[in-house]
């Protein structure tokens, strides 16, 4: 985590606000619950939905659940010091069950760690939230998971494509599978109204730029004035979505989605990622060097098959690569003090 986030982009607040419409007034006078709200996908939804509060006049209240109150607080002032925020100090496994309501609950907590170690914690964490969802009888709780618990594909990945299990070597694929079980199981056990979101490649403000994520380090390289660096031969393929997209979409599942029901989400246009690093290397003048370290990298596929999500919501188009790309560049550069 850096030491400062600036506030998100109001033309990507905007977008996520008009595209998710029909949910705000849904969550008039309610209470959501975040975990991870310093993170990429907490702290989009977290800001998203203090932004629609605003321009909609509904008085939305917020729990942003942090292991690191003053670190949350340097990171996000904006947020942290916002009224309608409680902060909740705790680890998300063994944490308190709040006073008051607890209307919705978004899960998107990610702690790095040794793969046992984040095995029980994730284990523990999403046992302690169904048990406070269940306490609250909260209305709609989403889990953020991730598609690289399917197994791989050679095609657009279908919701009901093999994931990694039990039988398999302890990875953070099969412990975010593990994690989905915990999940769906709240629903089977108690009627629990649960949802799964299956991230795929995203793009935008706040994406980490340190190591995960291909664009990301591009991005970095070239903010950095290197040449972009690819650790391969640039043939493996990806899609990629904004992250205001993201939101819309995160929104539409919680409030809209069917009980139990999980849905990828992503972008559909196929790229290579050495057709991502010429993108990148293209936002400056003269175009950065792009080097490409191996000959032959094996094959790799991923890009979900976003159909379901299409056919059970009403989502506007999403925002082209290249402007996605495009509002991504702005805001680092912004933020960098370019």
């Amino acid at each position: 985590m850096t030491s400062l986030s600036p506030p998100l982009p109001p033309e990507d607040l905007e977008h996520i606000f008009h595209h998710a419409g029909g949910c705000w007034n849904r969550l008039e006078g309610k209470r959501v619950l975040f975990t991870g709200a310093s993170g990429f996908f907490g702290s989009w939804m977290l800001e998203s939905y203090l932004y629609a509060g605003t321009k909609s006049g509904l008085p939305f209240r917020a729990i942003a659940v942090t292991r690191d109150a003053r670190r949350f607080s340097e990171y996000l002032p904006h947020l942290a010091g916002d009224p309608r925020v409680e902060i909740l100090e705790s680890d998300a496994a063994t944490m308190a069950v709040p006073e008051g309501p607890v209307d919705y609950v978004v899960h998107s907590l990610f702690a790095p760690a040794p793969l046992e170690e984040m095995e029980a914690h994730y284990e523990l964490a999403t046992r302690r939230l169904l048990e406070i969802a269940a306490l609250r009888s909260s209305a709609g709780c989403l889990l953020c998971s991730t598609g690289a618990v399917y197994k791989p594909s050679r095609s657009p990945i279908l919701e009901n494509w093999p994931r990694f299990g039990a039988g398999d070597p302890l990875s953070y694929p099969r412990i975010r599978a593990q994690v989905e079980d915990q999940w769906e199981a709240g629903f089977a056990r108690s009627g629990l109204p649960v949802t799964i979101a299956r991230g795929f490649a995203f793009v935008g403000p706040r994406l980490p730029l340190d190591g995960q994520f291909a664009v990301g380090n591009f991005l970095r390289d070239v903010l950095s004035g290197r040449p972009v660096i690819v650790h391969g031969d640039g043939s493996p393929i990806r899609s990629y979505l904004h992250a205001a997209d993201l939101a819309v979409r995160l929104w539409h599942i919680l409030v809209h989605g069917q009980p139990g029901g999980t849905y990828n989400v992503g972008a559909a246009q196929e790229l290579s990622i050495g057709d991502v690093a010429a993108a990148v290397a293209a936002l400056v003048q003269p175009t950065a060097e792009v080097r490409i370290l191996r000959e032959r990298s094996g094959f790799s596929y991923y890009v979900p098959d976003i159909t379901r999500i299409e056919q059970a919501f009403r989502l506007a188009p999403d925002l082209p690569f290249p402007e996605a790309l495009a509002r991504t560049w702005r805001w680092l550069r912004a933020s960098a003090g370019h």
